[in-house]
């Protein structure tokens, strides 16, 4: 009898186990396809939206743009020119974290008075007219003669980049699961003007 009730306890115990270890592998994977969905919907979301630009301080060009999450694999499909200029830059032993990408364009009005100049040509002078014109960004250089005109433009950009992160709230507290992130790139070059952005985070 006693030998009877020690099984059935041993075999009500065991399925009792078989039930909590079931209930935390649907739990885990319930929480990966929601994170999973969540993914697949914010990329949707980014996609769907286009970069912003906007202007910071009157004068200089900044453009916002949501994030995309992709997994290795997905870059490399997606992204298969940037994949391959990628696994040239990532040191061996380390991991890929993020990817960003930008685009911009700078146009520059140009004014300069040419003064007389002299140049040797073969080791013979050559009377020409010299030029430049630049600011704390750019320089512009360049030699005019009867039947040529040669020239150097030196264009210096700076960006800044941030990332801002929100986090979903449970009432009023802020959890560590994340809504979603945005990546914002000021130009501090006043003469360039950004017409693109792109933000990826690398899902390992």
């Amino acid at each position: 009898m006693k030998n009877k009730t020690a099984i059935g306890i041993i075999i009500v115990l065991a399925l009792m186990l078989c039930m909590v270890i079931t209930i935390i592998m649907q739990d885990i994977k319930i929480e990966h396809l929601t994170a999973e969905r969540d993914r697949y919907k914010s990329n949707t979301e980014t996609l769907l939206t286009d970069c912003r630009t906007y202007q910071v301080r009157d004068s200089l060009s900044a453009a916002r743009v949501g994030s995309l999450e992709l997994t290795v694999k997905e870059l490399q499909t997606y992204r298969s020119a940037d994949a391959r200029l990628i696994s040239d830059l990532v040191a061996r032993g380390r991991d890929l974290e993020t990817v960003n990408k930008a685009q911009a364009q700078t146009i520059i009005s140009l004014q300069s008075i040419p003064r007389d100049t002299v140049i040797l040509v073969d080791s013979i002078p050559v009377q020409a007219k010299s030029v430049h014109c630049g600011d704390a960004w750019y320089d512009f250089d360049g030699i005019i003669t009867d039947d040529s005109f040669d020239g150097t433009l030196r264009n210096r950009e700076s960006l800044l980049l941030t990332e801002t992160v929100r986090y979903k709230r449970f009432l009023f507290w802020k959890t560590k699961r994340i809504r979603d992130r945005q990546l914002d790139a000021v130009s501090l070059n006043p003469h360039t003007t950004i017409t693109g952005l792109e933000h990826i985070i690398i899902d390992q």
